[in-house]
C-alpha cells in the first residue's frame, strides 16, 4: 500500500529525526490496511502513469524507484508479495562474484564491486561488510599463488576500498580461525570481504523508499496482458486477486520485470528468451559450525558459500538447470546433499539432514546459451530489450547491480534525449530507515535502555528497521505488544501489527517469510507462533475466526513444502517432484473479510512470484 509522503534523508545526512517516531507510531495505529489498499487500486486504475512496472522483485522495485527519483508518476503490480520470488531466495550477498573472474567477466565484477560499497552507504542498516574465509588446498605454492592472484585482483577491482586488503593465513593461523577445519592438503587461507544482506527486507525497503517519494506498489494485482494503442502499448490489463475485479491500467510505458517468469508459455506478453537456473541453500544453526568467520569453498566450476546470518549459516548455493515451473521452487534431495556434502569435505562437522533446520530454492533469470548442459558458466550480465510495441523487458543481471539495471531499463523506457533529460537520481538515494553505524548504535542503545529490551533485540531491531526501530517500539507500547514474538529469539509481537499497516503484509506468509524470515528458521515452520501471528495480523487486517484457520493452514501447507528438508520432514509429494502449489500461503483466501470479495478461482491458491 502507499505511504504517506515523507522526505527521505540526503546522502551526506544520514541522522536519525525524532521528530518522525509519534506521527509514524500514531499513522500505524490508526490506519486501515483495507482501505489503504481500496485506494491504492482506485488510484491505480484511475490515473495514467508515465511508467508501469510488472514485477515486485528486486529489478522490479528498482525501476519503481528510479522511476520516481525522476520525478516520473509510477506505479508497480505484483501477483504476490514483495520479493515473493526469487529475490527473497537469494545466498544474501552484496558482492563482486569472486568467480566470474575466471570466467574473465571482469566488467562485471568491477561494476559489481563498486555498487557493493554504494549499497553499503544507502542502507547501512541492512547492509554490511563480512569476512571470508578461503581455504587453500592443493599443491604448495601453486595453489596459494592462483588464488592469491585472483583474490588481490579483486581487491584491485574494488573490494579492497570498503573491506580492506585481503590477508594471507598460515596453516596454524587458518586453524586457530576456523578450529574445525580439516588439514589434510591445507596449504592454509585468505581472508576477505563482501557484503551480507536481508534480501526480502532489502527489497521491500526499495519498494517502500519509492512509496515515500510518491510511487505506487500494490501487490496481489496479476497483469494479464498490454493495452495496445494503435500497436503501442499504452498499460496493461489486470486482475485484482483478491476482490476478483478486472483492471484496466493506464500508462505512457510499461516495463516487464517479471523475471524467470516472464520465459513462461503463457506470460501476459509473451515467452521471452531465458534459462532459469536454480540455486538451493541451507540453513544450520550457528552453534552447529564452531567458527567465527563465513566461508568461500571453492567447488568444481564455482565457489559455495557459508554465510553468516544472526543465530544460523546460510549454506549455498546449487547451480543447475531448471525446466519446471517457476512457482515455489524447492531444493532437492541430491542438492542438499551435494551442499552437505562440500561442507563436510572442508569442515570436520559431519553435518546431516538432522542438523538442517531449513532449506529454501531460488530460481535466476539468466540470459544467455547454457554451456555443456549446465548453467555455471551462463553470464550474469544483465539485458534490455524494446519490443516493437514499446514493452521494454529486462532480464539477467544479480542482485548487487539492480540498481543500475533499474536505470537502463527506465532509460529505454524513455529513449534517449528524455533519459538524458531526466537522469537516475538513484546513487545518492538512500533507503528507508537508512542512517549512519554509530547513529544506528546510540539508537539501539537508546531502545534498550528505554524500554528493558535486551542489547541483542534492540541491536537486531535497528538492523531490520534502521531509524525506524524507535517508532516499531513506539508502537508496541501504546499497543502493549513488546513481549517476544518467538521464546529466546529477538522479534517483537509489535512487528507483525507493523507489517500490516507500514510493509504491505497481507498473509502469514508474508509475514513469517519474508518479514521475519522465521519460515526457514523453525524447525516447526513457525507452528507454535501461527495462532498468536495470526491473531495479530488478523485483528488488524479485520479476518473473521474462520480466515484465520484457513490461513494458519494454507500457510503451514505451503511451508512444509518450500522450506521442509528433503528427506526428512518435507511432503513426499514434493520429493517427487510435484509442484508445491499448495506454497502461496493464503492469497486464495487472502480475499475473506477486509480485504475485498471472493478470491478469483482461477488465481487459487495464488502464486508468490515476482510477476
Amino acid at each position: 500500500m502507499a505511504l504517506p509522503v515523507r522526505p527521505v534523508p540526503g546522502a551526506s545526512r544520514l541522522d536519525y529525526d525524532a521528530r518522525m517516531t509519534d506521527e509514524i507510531a500514531i499513522a500505524a495505529t490508526t490506519t486501515d490496511p483495507a482501505a489503504a489498499r481500496r485506494a491504492d487500486l482506485a488510484a491505480l486504475a484511475g490515473e495514467e502513469w508515465d511508467v508501469v512496472v510488472v514485477g515486485g522483485g528486486i529489478t522490479g522495485a528498482g525501476i519503481l524507484l528510479d522511476a520516481v527519483s525522476r520525478g516520473l508518476r509510477a506505479a508497480l503490480v505484483e501477483q504476490s508479495d514483495i520479493a515473493a520470488g526469487t529475490s527473497s531466495r537469494s545466498s544474501r550477498l552484496i558482492h563482486g562474484g569472486l568467480r566470474y573472474l575466471e570466467q574473465f567477466h571482469i566488467g562485471l565484477v568491477r561494476e559489481a564491486l563498486s555498487e557493493r560499497a554504494r549499497l553499503l552507504d544507502l542502507a547501512p542498516h541492512l547492509v554490511s561488510l563480512r569476512p571470508l574465509v578461503f581455504p587453500l588446498y592443493g599443491m604448495p605454492f601453486v595453489t596459494r599463488g592462483f588464488y592469491g592472484a585472483g583474490i588481490g585482483f579483486y581487491d584491485a577491482l574494488g573490494s579492497a576500498r570498503r573491506g580492506g586488503i585481503s590477508r594471507h593465513l598460515g596453516v596454524k593461523a587458518t586453524r586457530e580461525l576456523v578450529p574445525p577445519i580439516r588439514t589434510e592438503g591445507l596449504r592454509g587461507a585468505i581472508v576477505y570481504h563482501d557484503g551480507a544482506e536481508d534480501d526480502a527486507r532489502y527489497t521491500l525497503a526499495v519498494a517502500r523508499t519509492a512509496a515515500g517519494l510518491g510511487g505506487l506498489p500494490v501487490t496481489r494485482v496479476r497483469a494479464d496482458g498490454l493495452v495496445l494503442e494503435g500497436g503501442t502499448a499504452k498499460g496493461i490489463v489486470a486482475r485484482d486477486l483478491l476482490a476478483g475485479e478486472d483492471l484496466r491500467i493506464r500508462a505512457k510505458r510499461v516495463i516487464d520485470a517479471t523475471g524467470v517468469w516472464a520465459a513462461r508459455a503463457d506470460s501476459p506478453f509473451g515467452g521471452a528468451k531465458m534459462i532459469p537456473s536454480i540455486g538451493s541453500h541451507i540453513m544450520i544453526a550457528r552453534e552447529r559450525i564452531p567458527m567465527k568467520h563465513g566461508m568461500a569453498i571453492r567447488v568444481p566450476g564455482k565457489v559455495a558459500f557459508i554465510v553468516p546470518w544472526p543465530d544460523f549459516w546460510v549454506i549455498g548455493t546449487t547451480d543447475q538447470p531448471y525446466d519446471g515451473p517457476p512457482d515455489h521452487p524447492v531444493a532437492s534431495r541430491a542438492e542438499v546433499d551435494r551442499l552437505l556434502e562440500i561442507v563436510n569435505t572442508v569442515l570436520a562437522v559431519d553435518l546431516t539432514t538432522d542438523d538442517i533446520a531449513g532449506t529454501y530454492a531460488g530460481l535466476r533469470p539468466l540470459v544467455g546459451e547454457a554451456l555443456d548442459g549446465g548453467t555455471v558458466k551462463v553470464s550474469r550480465e544483465h539485458k534490455v530489450n524494446v519490443d516493437r510495441n514499446g514493452l521494454v523487458r529486462i532480464g539477467g543481471g544479480k542482485y548487487t547491480t539492480y540498481r543500475l539495471m533499474a536505470r537502463d531499463a527506465v532509460d529505454a523506457a524513455l529513449g534517449p534525449a528524455e533519459a538524458k533529460a531526466r537522469p537516475s537520481a538513484t546513487a545518492e538515494l538512500p533507503l528507508v530507515g537508512a542512517a549512519s553505524r554509530a547513529v544506528l548504535s546510540n539508537l539501539a542503545d537508546r531502545i534498550s535502555r528505554d524500554t528493558g529490551l535486551t542489547n541483542e533485540q534492540a541491536m537486531r531491531l535497528t538492523q531490520r528497521h534502521g531509524t525506524e526501530a524507535m517508532a516499531v517500539v513506539e508502537l508496541g507500547r501504546r499497543r502493549d505488544l513488546l513481549r517476544p514474538l518467538v521464546p529466546d529469539r529477538p522479534f517483537l509481537e509489535a512487528e507483525v501489527v507493523w507489517a500490516a499497516h507500514r510493509e504491505m503484509a497481507l498473509t502469514l506468509d508474508d509475514v513469517l517469510a519474508r518479514r521475519f524470515r522465521l519460515a526457514m528458521e523453525l524447525r516447526d515452520r513457525g507452528a507454535s507462533i501461527a495462532p498468536r501471528v495470526v491473531e495479530l495480523l488478523g485483528g488488524e487486517l479485520g479476518w473473521d475466526e474462520a480466515r484465520r484457520r484457513a490461513e494458519v493452514e494454507t500457510y503451514l501447507a505451503g511451508a512444509r513444502r518450500e522450506y521442509g528438508v528433503p528427506g526428512r520432514d518435507m511432503p513426499a509429494e514434493v520429493e517427487a517432484g510435484a509442484p508445491a502449489a499448495a506454497a502461496a500461503a493464503g492469497v486464495a483466501g487472502a480475499a475473506a473479510a477486509g480485504l475485498g470479495g471472493a478470491a478469483d478461482p482461477a488465481a487459487a491458491p495464488g502464486t508468490p512470484a515476482e510477476a
